[in-house]
């Protein structure tokens, strides 16, 4: 941390509508179900020097923080899918929060991209290809699970308005968790562009803390949403019942309940998923409750210790990762990877980072992946991406996209 950096504390509870006073080229906004945190200007670079992990790097500088008399600081911002990749965190003590989202939202703004131009990389064929591939690793005994992501190029006539992208999120998808973090000039860097930001509505909690009572919420297994009701609740029980999807769920269940059993005292896993809905999605679900053994474990350590799930990579967590390496053709980046906020007492929420865009500027990256196990098919993988896709591509105004597209 930059001691040269001068840190104001402004914190405040019950804010009629953060949103309004979001600024995309230097706020980091995120919200939950029951409540919201906009951080802004100024902020502070973790301490890097001599400390081996971010837990260890963000610890110190809330730390600091303190010691320099700022009475409350957050770390905020987003890690990677591979942790060995650049962080986007930073140190605030100039923070905000409210309660429900949702109810105080003023939708008086446009997103106003204009006409886009969208290119699917990788192109369909070849993501289908890439799910033929990984059936064929399974038939040979290399690993069980593995994430498959594809991404949307979309080159826009205009700059999207992030604030008005972020409040059509968040309205839209009131039970999850929305998402802003600035992406300029963190550590001194500079651009040219006006934006650069990672936006997303995450339905996925991985760890949320508060004192030594933890939760999780991993979510796979997923169907897409239909229109007609009826449809739309037998695709709810069709993925209830889906051997497939449970087997890939209780993947997922595993090796979650291993990476959290050293640090609880207590530990709750219902024997059975449940369903949980987006405005896109079905999912299966389940709701992870426990207790700390040490009360100075962090909700950062804690999602470090848990990212990646199989939720988003894959199982055998290094058989995963080796096959994601050799099987998507582009960078993930802050996709797949963990964004949320903790503060010095160890306290915060960390959601997985999916239904997520970069945006520079006029060019919006989009993200979607499926969880391929045995038994999935290449064309339903494809269309469930597609799906997945359209989180962000309604909240831009873009309805002419289908993800079968050759």
């Amino acid at each position: 941390m930059n001691q040269s950096v001068q840190i104001i504390p402004e914190i405040a509870a019950g804010h009629k509508n953060l949103l309004d006073s979001y600024q995309p080229d230097s706020c980091v906004y995120f919200a939950s179900p029951k409540r919201a945190l906009l951080a802004q200007p100024p902020f502070a670079s973790l301490l890097v020097s001599g400390h081996k992990d971010l837990n260890e790097q963000a610890t110190e500088s809330l730390r600091f923080a303190r010691e320099l008399g700022l009475a409350k600081p957050v770390v905020v911002g987003a890690v990677p899918f591979d942790t060995k990749q650049k962080a986007y965190l930073r140190v605030s003590s100039n923070w905000l929060t409210e309660g429900h989202v949702a109810a105080n939202l003023s939708l008086d703004e446009s997103v106003a991209t204009g006409e886009c131009h969208v290119t699917q990389v990788p192109a369909p064929r070849h993501f289908m290809n890439g799910v033929r591939d990984a059936l064929a690793r399974f038939a040979r005994g290399e690993l069980d699970k593995v994430v498959l992501s594809r991404t949307l190029e979309v080159e826009c006539e205009h700059t999207p308005n992030v604030r008005a992208l972020v409040k059509k999120l968040a309205q839209r998808n009131s039970n999850g968790y929305t998402f802003a973090v600035n992406l300029k000039n963190i550590d001194n860097e500079r651009n040219n562009n006006n934006v650069h930001a990672l936006v997303g509505a995450s339905p996925e909690l991985l760890i949320s803390r508060q004192g030594i009572k933890i939760i999780a919420n991993p979510l796979a297994g997923s169907e897409p949403r239909s229109d007609d009701p009826v449809v739309d609740q037998q695709r709810a029980e069709q993925l209830l019942r889906s051997e497939k999807d449970r087997r890939e769920h209780a993947l997922v269940i595993k090796a979650i309940e291993a990476a959290l059993r050293p640090f609880c005292r207590t530990l709750n896993i219902p024997a059975e998923p449940s369903l949980i809905s987006t405005p896109a999605m079905w999912h299966l679900s389940t709701t992870i409750h426990a207790e700390l053994k040490d009360p100075t474990t962090t909700s950062l350590q804690l999602a470090l210790a848990l990212h990646p799930t199989p939720a988003v990579c894959g199982y055998p967590a290094e058989a995963a990762r080796c096959a994601i390496n050799e099987i998507e053709s582009h960078e993930r980046g802050l996709f797949t990877g963990i964004v949320g906020w903790c503060d010095a007492t160890g306290d915060g929420e960390w959601v997985v980072t999916i239904r997520c865009a970069e945006i520079k500027d006029r060019n919006v990256r989009l993200y979607a992946g499926a969880g391929i196990v045995a038994g999935s098919d290449p064309q339903k993988e494809l269309a469930e991406t597609g799906a997945k896709f359209s989180t962000m591509l309604t909240a831009l105004g873009i309805n002419e996209f289908t993800g079968a597209a050759v």
